[in-house]
């Protein structure tokens, strides 16, 4: 007797890239494989088991409030009885669209580790401009004004510099690995002292407050969790040297954004680098737009042109490895 066929629901453009790898991993594993779209799909799927939640389908979505595409998809995805597995082109698992699917049990994956390489060469690229005089010098060729650095204005090597970089995943290594080879001193800080690779030294999270008044920058790549809301707090900020600077390319909720903002107009700190806020896109009258020494990128500091394929083949080893595991259809 032939086994009924396991349904995946994916976007009409990850079928057009994927569709024959699928069926040809689906035949490897004795598995029928059924493919729907949103667009073809009709009412609800009782045979869909698995579903890939790419990045196109995210377009039209902000942060905290999804689009259409999105809608569309987790309508079908949320009414399937028999989902077992939803991957999804995000590392972190705190889109509000995937809480339907966590509450009830169904095995939600991130695309882990695709995005690590460019926001590390991003993260790595505003610390050096910054470093090395670039917010003086360009704001000074905007004017046309021949500005040279000198004396004490001159820039600290970096060598001199300490960088304390929460969160050692994937992301929080690959940053602390390129700041190392340019010649940062780093820090990295995470729920246990369990060293990290690429840093000079790991500190527990509960120890964090003990090293920020030795930090030059403070660098946050830790995912946004109960224990890590609001982790920035004021407190935490007084402890920065007023030369200190902060960087966050994970969550806005991260950060105590008012707090924040005070401390870099009373010159508390020199200088931030934001890819993430508490409400984006970041409002036009928020003053983190006109701050002197903030540098912002719209939750961006991923980009590259590699990002879709990276999250396809995070994709294809999670669908290969759910089909050695389940056979395609639902435990008994």
């Amino acid at each position: 007797m032939t086994a009924p066929a396991a349904g995946l629901l994916l976007s009409e453009a990850a079928r057009a890239r994927l569709g024959e790898r699928l069926s040809a991993l689906a035949r490897q594993a004795g598995v029928p494989l059924r493919c729907h779209t949103p667009a073809t799909a009709a009412g609800a799927l009782p045979d869909l088991r698995a579903a890939f939640f790419s990045r196109d389908l995210y377009e039209g979505s902000e942060l905290h409030r999804p689009g259409p595409p999105s809608d569309a998809f987790f309508r079908l995805v949320d009414a399937a009885p028999g989902l077992q597995w939803l991957h999804v082109f995000s590392s972190g698992l705190d889109l509000p669209q995937y809480r339907a699917s966590l509450a009830r049990g169904v095995r939600v994956t991130g695309s882990s580790g695709v995005t690590a390489v460019p926001i590390a060469q991003t993260v790595l690229a505003a610390m050096l401009a910054q470093s090395r005089g670039f917010a003086h010098w360009l704001p000074a060729q905007a004017r046309r004004e021949w500005a040279p650095l000198a004396g004490a204005a001159r820039p600290r090597e970096i060598e001199t510099q300490h960088a304390v970089v929460v969160g050692a995943g994937a992301i929080g290594r690959e940053i602390g690995r390129l700041l190392g080879a340019v010649g940062f001193r780093t820090t990295a800080v995470r729920r246990s002292a369990t060293p990290a690779e690429g840093f000079g030294r790991t500190v527990e999270l509960a120890r964090l407050d003990a090293l920020l008044p030795e930090c030059d920058w403070l660098v946050l790549a830790v995912p946004l969790t109960a224990q890590t809301r609001g982790l920035l707090d004021a407190q935490r900020l007084a402890l920065l040297p007023p030369h200190a600077r902060v960087v966050n390319v994970a969550r806005g909720g991260l950060v105590d954004e008012p707090a924040l903002v005070r401390a870099l107009r009373e010159g508390r700190l020199a200088g931030a680098y934001l890819d993430t806020f508490a409400q984006e896109p970041l409002p036009p009258d928020s003053p983190l737009w006109r701050l002197p020494g903030v540098w912002i990128s719209p939750h961006n500091s991923a980009a590259a042109q590699g990002h879709e394929q990276r999250i396809d083949e995070s994709f294809l080893r999670g669908f290969q490895a759910w089909l050695a595991q389940s056979g395609g259809n639902p435990p008994v």
